[in-house]
C-alpha cells in the first residue's frame, strides 16, 4: 500500500509540472485515465488534499494554488537532497513505464548488475551500527577474501553499487562494489561511526569511487573541441567543472579533482576530442596510453 501511495505522490508531481498550472477537475480527468487507477474512478478533492500534504512531508514540494489558473509547482520548490532527488527520480521513471504498458518492447532500459540485493542489508548495519561479515571477490587477482567489515556510506556510479567500509578492527576506508560481493551476513560486533568522517567530503575530488591519499586533487584542465563540448556541458564530468574559455572551435573547461587512474580511462573513451592541458602528470599519462595504442596498431 506504501508502495503505491508514492506512486500516485510521483504521478501528482509529474502531472502538475508537466501542465504547469492544472485545475483539480482537469487533475481529476487525468487521473480518470491513469494505468495506476484501476477502477477509472475520479480523484476525490479530500484524497488530493491528503496527498498535497504528504507531498510537502516526504519530498518537501509545496503544491500551490493560484484562483485563475489552478495548482502549480513553483520553481525551486523541494531542492531535495541526493537520496530524496534519486527515489523521486526512479519511481517517477516506474510510474512512465506502468503507464506505457503497450509500448515495454520499444522501452530499451540498460542491465544493471545484482549487487542491490545487498542494499537493505547494509544500509540496515549503518543505522543500527553492526558490522558485516564479508565474502568478496577481488577481480585483480580473482581471489575470495573473508572479512569482517564496518560499513560507512553506500554510493553509486556508472550503475553499479559500491560500499564505503573500514576492513577488520583498523586501517582506512575501501570501496568495495556490490556486484563482486558472494556473501553477506550481520554480526553481533558494534562499530561506531567515526564523528568526524563526512562521506560527501570524502568522494567530493574523486572522479568516481577511487580515493588514493597518495594522489591529491589538483586543477584538471581539459581542452574539448566543439564537437563535444556541449556534450560536457549538459553533462559534467564532475561537480567541479568550469567552462573557463570558449572559442569557435573549442572550450577549455577546468576541475578540482584527483587525476586517479579511473579519471584516465574516463578521458581515454573521448579519444581525440579533448587534449589534457594540465596537471603534466596526467598529460603525460595520456600522452603513454597514446603511445602504447599506436605501437600495438603497428604491430597488428
Amino acid at each position: 500500500m506504501a508502495k503505491n501511495y508514492f506512486n500516485r505522490y510521483v504521478w501528482l508531481i509529474d502531472t502538475i509540472q508537466q501542465h504547469g498550472y492544472i485545475t483539480l477537475s482537469d487533475l481529476s480527468k487525468q487521473w480518470q485515465r491513469s494505468a495506476l487507477n484501476e477502477d477509472g474512478s475520479p480523484l476525490p478533492e479530500r484524497t488530493f488534499f491528503n496527498h498535497r500534504d504528504a507531498i510537502l512531508d516526504t519530498f518537501g514540494i509545496e503544491i500551490k494554488f493560484d484562483k485563475t489558473l489552478g495548482y502549480h509547482i513553483p520553481e525551486g520548490s523541494g531542492d531535495m537532497d541526493g537520496i530524496r532527488n534519486w527515489l523521486l527520480a526512479s519511481l517517477s521513471v516506474n510510474n512512465l513505464i506502468s503507464e506505457s504498458a503497450g509500448m515495454r518492447d520499444r522501452i530499451i532500459l540498460e542491465n544493471i548488475p545484482s549487487g542491490q540485493r545487498y542494499l537493505s542489508l547494509i544500509i540496515r548495519a549503518m543505522k543500527e551500527g553492526k558490522k558485516l561479515e564479508m565474502r568478496y571477490l577481488k577481480f585483480e587477482d580473482n581471489k575470495e577474501i573473508h572479512i569482517d567489515i564496518s560499513p560507512l556510506c553506500v554510493k553509486v556510479f556508472k550503475q553499479r553499487w559500491y560500499m564505503l567500509a573500514l576492513p577488520g578492527s583498523k586501517g582506512s576506508p575501501c570501496v568495495y562494489a556490490l556486484d563482486r560481493i558472494s556473501s553477506l551476513q550481520e554480526t553481533r560486533q558494534d562499530f561506531h561511526f567515526p564523528k568526524k568522517f563526512k562521506p560527501e567530503e570524502y568522494f567530493s575530488t574523486c572522479f568516481g569511487i577511487v580515493h588514493d591519499d597518495d594522489v591529491p586533487a589538483e586543477t584538471v584542465r581539459l581542452k574539448v573541441w566543439a564537437k563535444q563540448r556541449n556534450y560536457f556541458r549538459t553533462l559534467p564530468l564532475h561537480p567541479s567543472q568550469e567552462e573557463v574559455e570558449t572559442q569557435e572551435d573549442w572550450s577549455i573547461f577546468e576541475y578540482q579533482m584527483a587525476p586517479t587512474w579511473d579519471l584516465e580511462m574516463e578521458l581515454l573513451q573521448y579519444n581525440d576530442q579533448i587534449e589534457v592541458l594540465a596537471p603534466q602528470c596526467l598529460r603525460d599519462m595520456m600522452i603513454e596510453h597514446a603511445w602504447n595504442m599506436l605501437h600495438l596498431y603497428e604491430e597488428a
